[in-house]
């Protein structure tokens, strides 16, 4: 009876090791998995990518309403001119890398989060219904 009852008690402490252990080896993990410098290291185009796009939206959010252009953009020939063109391909570039960024940032959250690409659809199909203009 002595016997078993020693052979219990090295069975718990044996699985309380093994328990403490893999606690310790799961708060490592899930310490890597949120550490946004790994991710920097690992992926630094996206982060300089994303701080890009933040730039040029937040210069643009921040831009006041009447940028000093001259209001007459079309010289007498019909065609516009050099700074209406020059806004107009600042538009669409700006256009361009945030659809470009949302893309990847969508494509990049799909691929850490499981399931999120289902319920970003859902999301999007109830937006639609709710605003069929939208898409």
């Amino acid at each position: 009876m002595d016997q078993t009852a020693n052979q219990i008690e090295a069975h718990i402490d044996r699985t309380r090791d093994r328990l403490g252990s893999n606690l310790r080896e799961l708060e490592e993990k899930v310490g890597a998995a949120t550490d946004w410098r790994e991710y920097f290291r690992e992926r630094p185009h996206v982060f300089l990518g994303a701080a890009f796009i933040g730039g040029v939206v937040l210069a643009s959010a921040l831009k006041p309403s009447s940028a000093g252009y001259p209001r007459s953009a079309v010289a007498g020939n019909g065609h516009s001119s050099a700074p209406r063109q020059a806004r107009e391909l600042w538009n669409n570039v700006q256009g361009a890398l945030l659809g470009v960024a949302t893309a990847r940032i969508k494509d990049y959250i799909g691929e850490l989060v499981p399931g999120f690409d289902d319920h970003y659809r859902r999301a999007e199909e109830r937006a639609a219904t709710v605003d069929p203009g939208r898409l």
